[in-house]
């Protein structure tokens, strides 16, 4: 069988895939994600997430390559990694109460099998509102900055913040729905088990 590749150093999504048992190595893709921008958010998460496999797939050709992206964005604005704990705070501040969607974005290429897809799910969620000490406390206890929004609810206190969801659970926690991951990967031929 061929090498997996997955094209992304997240913690999140190489968790997900260390779950399913299969046999794969990590090649983060190397490019500049904020020279890819679409008026359309969906076909946006979409690129990027093609942009990275493709660069991955041409170091390493006879590989399976799986890449994705994901962002979130509440009330229309698109919430990217803040840049200190201050704008972290504003962040969580803006979110707090809010609904908003996450557009995550993914890109499989199995050239041997002739799977080339790539394709973003959205899903919508609601966050409660939250205290300013429960701010103050989560931008001190965790890595805010290296979450677009400042927020992810892929840990355990992050999964609080969030009230109702409508759509991919891994797509929303960890910007990879895996109910459409796992049915490629076994068209390719892996065999998925805990």
């Amino acid at each position: 069988m061929k090498k997996l590749i997955l094209a992304s150093s997240s913690k999140q999504r190489i968790a997900l895939i260390e779950a399913l048992s299969i046999p794969f190595t990590i090649v983060p893709a190397d490019i500049d994600e904020k020279t890819i921008r679409d008026a359309n958010l969906l076909k946006q998460a979409e690129k990027i997430a093609r942009a990275k496999a493709e660069f991955v797939l041409a170091m390493h050709p006879d590989a399976i390559v799986l890449a994705g992206d994901s962002f979130n964005v509440i009330n229309g604005k698109v919430y990217e990694k803040p840049q200190t704990l201050l704008e972290a705070k504003q962040m969580l501040r803006e979110e707090s109460g809010k609904k908003g969607e996450v557009y995550a974005g993914i890109c499989y290429i199995d050239s041997e099998k002739n799977i080339n897809i790539s394709k973003t799910i959205e899903t919508s969620f609601q966050f409660r509102t939250f205290t300013e000490e429960e701010i103050d406390g989560y931008v001190e206890k965790f890595p805010v900055l290296t979450w677009a929004g400042s927020e992810s609810s892929a840990y355990i206190y992050g999964m609080t913040f969030i009230q109702t969801i409508n759509g991919s659970l891994t797509g929303l926690t960890h910007g990879f729905p895996m109910e459409t991951v796992i049915p490629l990967l076994q068209e390719s031929g892996f065999k998925i088990k805990p």
